[in-house]
């Protein structure tokens, strides 16, 4: 458990002059932990009086993608975020993941100019090689909805720190590049961003978030894929995102259903 202190500060300015976001995050730096999102989880109590927040670790021994999957740490070469916020319109959730991935691009493409694409729902990739991920918790505590965004990115990694098992699906803002990136100021866009976008979900601006979100989508309708869902393997076309975020799938027999979560892998 964590003693209470006061955190650091980090001043925000919206990407829209028109909607004003929260004008700081509060901001929580620790060398290493195992992370984030379990850093936050293990300490809500105590946090849950600090939001907005985000925790930014240094370096991040454990940390899971989706479905339990380990997201191999890359040294100080990477971006280990969480953050901590309260959703006040709940029927928005499911825009949350397609908002938190749109967030991470947009603020990729502000800070280095590189056209990151995304693979649904919140995967970031550039030419097919991952380069991040998004893992959302939400919980209801003390009769409030909180979520907890805990964002993975491979930022100044070269390839002698990504490990051997993953350099065939993935790769590193500095490898696209040549050049590196500076952390601070894309934690600072990526905060901005997300926020943003959070208050335009609160503000039910779905129809806003998703045109924003399918200009990076990777997926096109038409598309075959294989699609994980539940411990099940479904094959069949791409049709679109619907207007609750969901995607929906057409299968071989011609029918058509929507999901809200899941993976999808290319057929070979």
């Amino acid at each position: 458990m964590i003693k209470k202190k006061k955190l650091k500060k980090l001043y925000l300015t919206s990407p829209d002059s028109k909607k004003s976001i929260p004008d700081f995050i509060n901001i929580k730096t620790l060398p290493a932990c195992i992370s984030t999102n379990n850093y936050i989880n293990k300490n809500l109590d105590l946090l849950k009086s600090e939001l907005p927040l985000v925790v930014s670790a240094d370096i991040q021994t454990g940390g899971k993608g989706r479905d339990g999957r380990k997201w191999l740490p890359v040294g100080d070469g990477g971006i280990y975020i969480s953050y901590l916020l309260k959703i006040k319109n709940i029927e928005s959730l499911s825009f949350l993941s397609l908002a938190a991935g749109t967030a991470i691009a947009e603020a990729i493409t502000t800070v280095t100019g590189l056209n990151v694409q995304l693979k649904w729902p919140n995967d970031i990739e550039f030419s097919g090689s991952k380069v991040g991920g998004v893992l959302i918790e939400n919980k209801l505590f003390s009769n409030n909805m909180l979520t907890v965004i805990g964002i993975g990115l491979n930022v100044n990694a070269t390839r002698n720190q990504l490990a051997d098992e993953i350099l065939e699906t993935a790769t590193s803002l500095s490898i696209i590049s040549g050049k590196k990136t500076s952390i601070k100021e894309l934690i600072l866009k990526i905060s901005e961003y997300l926020l943003y976008l959070i208050e335009a979900m609160e503000d039910k601006m779905y129809e806003s978030i998703l045109k924003r979100y399918l200009s990076y989508l990777k997926h096109k309708t038409g598309d075959e894929i294989s699609f994980h869902n539940s411990g099940k393997t479904i094959r069949g076309t791409f049709i679109k995102i619907n207007e609750k975020g969901g995607l929906v799938l057409k299968h071989i027999n011609g029918r058509e259903e929507s999901f809200f979560s899941g993976e999808i892998f290319p057929i070979l």
